[in-house]
């Protein structure tokens, strides 16, 4: 698997196709295998005459991991994507995000809105227009030697998640307090790029996705509904809306007869 160096850090990536290349930013604790490739984006982005450029974020999956919080300051891993992008020399492409990666996205959106045709920012909602949580919830939750007994609903909800991906837990907790900062509320009027929220129906982390969009200058919003933060980008309806919007050819969909 190919990787490259992002000021010091190994970050693994892959490319699937040839085409006018689109970025994937999969999310917290997940990874590019977990996130896009499990539902076959890249399969699917390659129908519609694409490259799909999929990597796993610093401390996630096959990339280098970081035990400094220092390391996960928003504007570094939002540097990871940028860097990526000089490495395949890719001069402004759209990206398509979720969760962690689409707050990611949103900072590119707001300090280098340069290198992107569009956003496509799923998982995301009015949460990030709230008071922030406090990390440390999150992060002694991925430490603890006792799941089972993590009170708070939401920072056990990602400890199981952490534990099916088998994610490294202190990379994570590292992470966690890290990439905290909070949103610049005041400039997402300024964007200029078209933007997409796109939220689940049961998303028990991100809250509606109306808020947000409605901040951000332009914005189209939607919501999936019978979807959970973890499970919409499997759901053939994310495809469906977000080829829409970046002016894709429909997705095809294959049902299976077992």
């Amino acid at each position: 698997m190919p990787i490259f160096d992002s000021q010091g850090v190994e970050i693994s990536y892959e490319r699937w196709g040839t085409g006018d290349p689109v970025i994937l930013a999969h999310g917290f604790a997940a990874n590019r295998r977990q996130a896009w490739l499990a539902a076959d984006w890249q399969g699917t982005l390659m129908q519609a005459g694409c490259e799909a450029v999929l990597f796993d974020q610093r401390g996630h999956g096959e990339s280098q991991k970081c035990y400094d919080p220092l390391d996960y300051a928003i504007d570094t891993m939002a540097g990871d994507l940028l860097r990526l992008m000089d490495h395949l020399e890719i001069a402004k492409a759209p990206v398509i995000s979720h969760s962690m990666g689409a707050r990611i996205t949103l900072h590119l959106l707001l300090h280098h809105s340069d290198r992107l045709s569009a956003a496509v920012l799923i998982g995301v909602g009015e949460s990030l227009l709230l008071e922030r949580r406090d990390p440390e919830i999150m992060a002694q939750a991925l430490l603890s030697d006792e799941p089972w007994a993590i009170e708070d609903q939401a920072a056990a909800s990602f400890r199981a998640f952490v534990d099916s991906t088998r994610s490294d837990h202190k990379a994570l907790a590292a992470c966690t307090h890290g990439i905290g900062r909070e949103l610049e509320k005041d400039l997402l009027g300024s964007v200029t790029v078209p933007t997409l929220v796109l939220g689940a129906q049961h998303d028990e982390f991100s809250g509606p996705v109306e808020p947000l969009a409605a901040a951000i200058a332009g914005a189209r919003c939607a919501t999936l509904p019978g979807t959970t933060h973890h499970s919409i980008l499997a759901d053939p309806a994310a495809k469906d809306i977000a080829f829409e919007f970046l002016g894709l050819p429909p997705p095809v969909h294959y049902e299976h007869s077992w």
